[in-house]
């Protein structure tokens, strides 16, 4: 009896020198823990590979220094408040946490264009909505790779245009905001690949004119918009500065400039809130 009691408080012991282990609690930190529409956060973890959900939608972790961490992209269109963030760790362990929105005020712009890019006709109606469903299968099939290194740098040297999220009237009438920022560029000039990643789509679109997008892995993307003369072919790597293409005004555009747009899975943020960012 005397031997079973010690085998026993012998067990006891060794659950209990490893249970502060087993319950040690995970940290998640979200970096800025608020942002305005159209912002970019990062939900970074202390463990490797963890499940988890911002309001509700899947989160993509990759690995980071110290861990693992995943991208929110807020879109335009996304209301003001606080929105959930779970992760879920393999010893079973949930840990909360969340991320404010803020309102933010847009400006107006107003523009005059060709007729035919604010009252298309029937064939141009079925080409844009081909388009539409070729961009939005863009932003589903982004692989669990992450191609990017380090910060992302501006793709041209113009000054900066047109802001992200004007309101946009055409012809007088709304159209939908402006998704990107611009650059003030002359016909030709050099646009170059913000990051490394992978060559999705190159190729002339109703709107956009010649368009480069580039998936840099884990559902974030970069798009190269209006451009007179396209360097690179769909499936091919670009390396970070690497020339895209060429500065135009293809597509509905009033001018030669580049139109820069960031996605992060179907939402479309301000690509400011990307440049310069590193998130390795």
């Amino acid at each position: 009896m005397a031997e079973r009691l010690g085998v026993e408080t012998f067990l006891a012991a060794l659950w209990l020198a490893a249970a502060p282990e087993l319950s040690a609690a995970h940290s998640v930190t979200v970096d800025p823990p608020a942002v305005p529409v159209g912002g970019l956060a990062v939900v970074r973890t202390d463990a490797s590979a963890p499940n988890g959900t911002f309001d509700g939608k899947r989160l993509r972790f990759f690995a980071a220094a110290g861990g693992s961490a995943a991208l929110v992209g807020i879109d335009l269109d996304r209301r003001s408040g606080r929105y959930p963030i779970e992760v879920e760790y393999r010893d079973g362990m949930r840990v909360r946490a969340e991320l404010e929105v803020r309102d933010k005020t847009f400006p107006e712009e107003r523009l005059m264009v060709p007729k035919a890019y604010v009252a298309p006709d029937a064939a141009t109606l079925r080409r844009i909505d081909r388009e539409q469903r070729l961009l939005a299968g863009l932003w589903e099939r982004s692989p669990p790779d992450r191609y990017w290194r380090g910060e992302f740098v501006p793709p041209s040297e113009g000054a900066a245009g047109s802001p992200f999220g004007l309101r946009r009237f055409f012809n007088g009438e709304p159209r939908s905001p402006h998704a990107g920022m611009d650059f003030r560029a002359p016909q030709g000039a050099p646009v170059h690949a913000s990051n490394r990643g992978r060559v999705v789509l190159a190729h002339d679109l109703f709107f956009t004119g010649n368009t480069v997008v580039i998936d840099h892995g884990f559902g974030l993307f970069t798009l190269y918009v209006h451009l007179s003369r396209l360097t690179v072919r769909r499936g091919a790597m670009a390396d970070k500065g690497q020339e895209i293409g060429q500065v135009g005004m293809t597509g509905r555009a009033t001018g030669p400039h580049l139109h820069f747009a960031v996605r992060v899975a179907d939402a479309r943020i301000d690509p400011e809130a990307l440049l310069e960012r590193n998130l390795d």
